[in-house]
């Protein structure tokens, strides 16, 4: 996202809220961590941070998200809901849903989410959330939603600078062999998740819930867990509870609830 389209993303955009105060930056380290800084300041909700290149773009489990200038999006959302701490998750949730069907209004018809944050194309990574907080006691004082979409990366440029995890990443580009307008994909994402978080405001988590279950891809698959300093385990995938939490059950017969790793279908 450059200047320029900064005007022309005002232009575009439909939302009552999210959105129309937007700070933009050519690059800087991270959008989440600017957005937690003006949140801190007392930033409205709604307050959107864009940059067209990140240094530091930050992925889950403290991974980097690889954020090259003049082809993706990288975008914070200052959210300040009036939620306790333990069910801010739910705004991975929604942010994943809007996401998703952001990514299907450009053509895209092959994708599902992945728990928790992940939207995939024929399995392969094209975009992620990653949802960050500061509470007041035990309650929730702001949330910042920092969505990464590889909008127009070329499979030339994923290959060459990827490394490793190549093999798992596209984008919308390799998928519809056409760029995208990152400014209408932009100012549609934004429409989507005010969309989604009146629905959560009015009629609370489990449209949330059911939506992200519905576009799902790993219902009832065998999986592989793994967390950090654990032993990993296989089992099947059965849902996600009112919290947000992976349900599977193992071998055993034994139901077991997974707060944070990493998931892969076996």
């Amino acid at each position: 996202m450059t200047s320029s389209m900064i005007g022309r993303l005002n232009g575009l955009l439909k939302t009552q809220s999210i959105g129309r105060l937007i700070h933009y930056q050519d690059e800087l380290d991270s959008t989440n961590t600017v957005l937690l800084e003006l949140g801190e300041k007392g930033a409205s909700e709604g307050t959107i941070v864009i940059a067209d290149k990140q240094t530091e773009g930050k992925g889950r489990l403290e991974r980097k998200w690889v954020s090259p200038s003049g082809t993706n999006l990288y975008i914070s959302v200052l959210f300040r809901p009036e939620i306790s701490a333990a069910d801010s998750p739910l705004f991975t949730f929604l942010a994943s849903i809007a996401l998703n069907e952001t990514i299907e209004k450009t053509g895209v018809t092959n994708t599902e989410i992945k728990w928790p944050n992940d939207i995939q194309m024929d399995g392969k990574k094209v975009a992620g959330v990653l949802t960050e907080m500061r509470t007041k006691r035990e309650m929730v004082d702001f949330i910042v939603v920092g969505i990464g979409v590889n909008i127009n990366m070329s499979r030339d440029y994923i290959n060459a600078e990827m490394g490793k995890v190549s093999r798992i990443a596209t984008s919308i580009k390799e998928n519809l062999g056409k760029d995208i307008d990152r400014a209408k994909f932009t100012a549609d994402l934004l429409l989507e998740l005010e969309k989604w978080y009146q629905i959560f405001c009015n009629k609370g988590k489990k449209p949330i819930l059911e939506e992200w279950t519905r576009a799902w891809g790993d219902m009832n698959k065998r999986v592989r867990i793994n967390m950090e300093g654990e032993q990993g385990f296989e089992g099947s995938a059965l849902g996600i509870d009112d919290r947000g939490y992976l349900l599977v059950k193992t071998d055993n017969g034994e139901i077991t609830k997974i707060i944070a790793g990493d998931v892969s279908v076996i």
